[in-house]
């Protein structure tokens, strides 16, 4: 069996879609590593899966026969993350009624697979870093010494080179970690795999559903392909099966499309050099920005329709200046406009600025308005309490609609004491 006809097996065995050079060569690269006790990392943005890359490493090593675990940095609460990792003993802290082993002990002989690398604290760093160097590491309030031999994977949507510049990531555990690197490419960059993945995902939902699957226009097709696919393949997979739901017809044309996706602008929000914390939204809460506007042009459709209703006045044929969303029509508790003027020099922050919805809508123009701008701070905090009311409350849940991790969402709701 050639090397095309394996990595061809992997697919089928793991779920990966795909026959763009770029995800060839992450999953040759996966097989090419596996056999070899060293450690990886696997980058790459949210939804692109890079937690399947953590089983073919296992799957195809020596260590198959052990345990496989998958840790997610980002949801372990800071003040027990060394007890979950690293284990305790009996009194080691309030609640500590017994010892307890932590995944590197459980996961002796296997793989461990540590999501979200980027969000562990520099002090867990140093302890994660001793394990990687000589496989010891001490229980939570022991002084004992103890042996662990995994092998550990590690995943991240962080440009970890900057977290080392920013002085919140390591930098010799970064070079510890990524004695091999695995790239996972974002689905704009598998333009060739776009298309065939929508009717994959499209015949996946007809039959779980038992439903006629969706199909595109032309015009619809195009634009799919020219999407930039922030969410990547998990937020592909969402609207399609959207679609099928809520949509009655089953061909889809491109104002049909466009309802259900987000539009906004792709130009950076922030520099990365920028060094005050408090102004500084990192990638994640970028995509959190992009998720809530996503949220709403969802229901642009029922909002469209009022649009042109000001102060409860009749409906003018086209609205002559700035019009601001009004929050009452679509029943979301936000002044949040689609489209924003400049930027406020004196905060360093350039707000967001969306791009017309669709040519659907295209008879209802938003002009730039001075007083519709708004600091990020203000879109943000809108975006965490309207990912909490949609999900009732459910932060785990709320922060992965938000692209974010558990820990970040926690630390936003105190900081906005929502």
């Amino acid at each position: 069996m050639d090397n095309r006809e394996e990595i061809l097996k992997v697919e089928r065995q793991f779920g990966i879609f795909g026959r763009s050079p770029l995800l060839l060569e992450a999953i040759n690269t996966a097989l090419q590593a596996a056999p070899y006790d060293v450690s990886v990392l696997i980058t790459g943005e949210n939804g692109v899966g890079k937690e399947v890359y953590h089983k073919i490493l296992h799957q195809y090593s020596r260590r198959r026969s052990g345990k496989c675990i998958a840790v997610n940095c980002g949801g372990l609460p800071e003040g027990t993350i060394d007890s979950e990792l690293f284990g305790h003993v009996k009194g080691a802290y309030t609640g500590a009624v017994s010892d307890r082993k932590g995944y590197f002990e459980e996961a002796n002989g296997g793989t461990i697979f540590l999501d979200e690398v980027g969000e562990l604290p520099l002090a867990t760093q140093a302890r994660l870093l001793r394990i990687l160097e000589s496989g010891e590491y001490y229980r939570m309030g022991s002084s004992e010494v103890r042996k662990t031999d995994v092998r550990i994977v590690a995943a991240t949507n962080v440009d970890l080179q900057k977290a080392i510049r920013k002085g919140t990531f390591r930098e010799d555990l970064y070079y510890r970690l990524a004695t091999i690197t695995i790239h996972i490419p974002a689905l704009r960059e598998r333009t060739e795999d776009i298309y065939s993945m929508f009717r994959m995902f499209a015949n996946e939902v007809a039959a779980q559903y038992q439903m006629p699957p969706i199909a595109l226009t032309d015009d619809a097709r195009r634009k799919l392909l020219a999407y930039n696919w922030p969410g990547n393949v998990r937020q592909m997979k969402h609207v399609v099966e959207e679609i099928s739901i809520v949509e009655e017809k089953r061909e889809i044309d491109i104002e049909t499309l466009m309802k259900h996706l987000p539009v906004f602008d792709e130009h950076v929000i922030l520099s990365d050099e920028t060094t005050d914390e408090s102004q500084t939204f990192h990638t994640g809460e970028k995509q959190m920005i992009y998720q809530m506007i996503f949220r709403l042009s969802n229901e642009l459709e029922e909002v469209r329709k009022k649009l042109g209703m000001s102060n409860g006045s009749a409906p003018a044929s086209r609205p002559a200046g700035p019009r601001a969303l009004p929050s009452e029509t679509s029943g979301i508790k936000h002044d949040f406009v689609p489209a924003v003027s400049t930027a406020r020099k004196e905060d360093n922050i350039e707000d967001v600025e969306v791009e017309e919805i669709a040519s659907s809508s295209a008879e209802y123009q938003f002009e730039p308005s001075v007083s519709s701008v708004r600091p990020l701070a203000e879109v943000e905090k809108d975006a965490i309490r309207l990912a909490l009311e949609h999900n009732h409350g459910n932060k785990r849940q709320a922060a992965i609609d938000l692209g974010i991790s558990e820990r970040t969402i926690h630390r936003k709701i105190q900081e906005y004491n929502l």
